[in-house]
């Protein structure tokens, strides 16, 4: 490619891909999966792997649901002791 030629489709999709995290628009939580568009999205929930951590859900919801809030309570303390180390805030500001 030129120095003055526009990338082609290909190479701005490879220029995404290399910059890694996006935005969570298209995450699946179960599987732990991020997808750049909602086609590709559309097409893990179909995978076989998505419908294996779906049928492991439906075994026990309520271990999954309990094991995400045991994550998020730690990451969110773990942020406030960070963020706001000799101060007092409210959990819902931070």
């Amino acid at each position: 490619m030129g120095k003055h030629e526009f990338p082609t489709p290909k190479a701005i999709a490879n220029r995404i891909k290399a910059k890694g995290l996006q935005k969570l628009r298209w995450y699946c939580q179960m599987c732990q999966k991020q997808c750049r568009d909602e086609n590709g999205f559309k097409c893990h929930c179909m995978s076989e792997s998505h419908q294996r951590q779906m049928q492991v859900f439906s075994m026990a919801p309520d271990r999954v649901v309990e094991g995400f809030s045991e994550e998020f309570l730690e990451s969110f303390l773990s942020l406030i002791r960070r963020a706001h180390r000799h101060s007092r805030v409210a959990a819902t500001v931070v």
